[in-house]
């Protein structure tokens, strides 16, 4: 008889970022707690020093878990889809920013690197649906966020 062999686990981290993704770091947390405040008002209140603040934050954290450029480009691309079918705010909807949840759940399913940027940005997604302003302001928070992991060191695929 064979000896069985444990399959590979669907990502390439170490255990110890594994760890670290499930514990979910302070930073993420913080960050997190920062963006609940907005649900209500609406992401068009949230300074552009403190947006820039986020996405510093957020692109040295995924990076750090491993995230790779290419996961957080498909979730910006399915963002900037909406800003497209919505003609650019003429005919803005709601709805269809806030079933960004559940592809943001699907694509942590599949990689767990990807949990810290659903738990900041699941408050974003609610705050940057109000209005499109809002959702305007989310958009510059997803391209941050991309833009500092990059900066960082964040690598493609």
């Amino acid at each position: 008889m064979a000896d069985y062999k444990k399959p590979e686990p669907k990502f390439r981290n170490d255990m110890n970022t594994k760890k670290r993704i499930q514990e979910e770091s302070y930073e993420v947390k913080e960050i997190s707690e920062k963006l609940i405040k907005y649900k209500e008002k609406g992401l068009k209140e949230l300074p552009a020093d403190e947006l820039i603040e986020i996405a510093d934050k957020m692109g040295k954290e995924l990076k750090e878990s491993g995230l790779k450029t290419t996961q957080i480009r498909r979730f910006l691309d399915g963002v900037r889809r909406i800003d497209v079918q919505s003609e650019r705010g003429r005919s803005f909807n709601p709805d269809l920013v806030i079933l960004l949840k559940p592809k943001l759940a699907y694509a942590t399913g599949r990689n767990e690197s990807i949990k810290p940027l659903m738990k900041v940005l699941e408050p974003a997604i609610t705050a940057g649906s109000k209005s499109y302003d809002d959702f305007k302001r989310l958009v510059a928070l997803v391209e941050g966020i991309m833009a500092y992991h990059k900066f960082y060191g964040g690598k493609d695929s």
